[in-house]
């Protein structure tokens, strides 16, 4: 979507905005680049940053482990 056009139905119709999430406690979470597409709804969202960084600042956040031992799709 960031490219302009929407995955689902080919729209080129989309608006896009930042969200910061904020946590509590004067601690904000990450920026978000957040898509839609005007035509069918569809959104995607796209964290700004390292990933890395997040997971070690926030106690909320956490590494999901898969059988393969890494976090991350192979």
């Amino acid at each position: 979507m960031r490219d302009g056009s929407c995955p689902k139905c080919g729209g080129r119709r989309i608006a896009t905005t930042k969200l910061v999430v904020y946590v509590g406690g004067g601690v904000s979470g990450p920026t978000v680049d957040f898509y839609v597409c005007a035509q069918c709804k569809y959104c995607e969202q796209f964290m700004v940053g390292s990933v890395e960084e997040r997971v070690s600042v926030l106690d909320s956040w956490s590494w999901v482990q898969r059988e393969e031992g890494g976090p991350f799709r192979g």
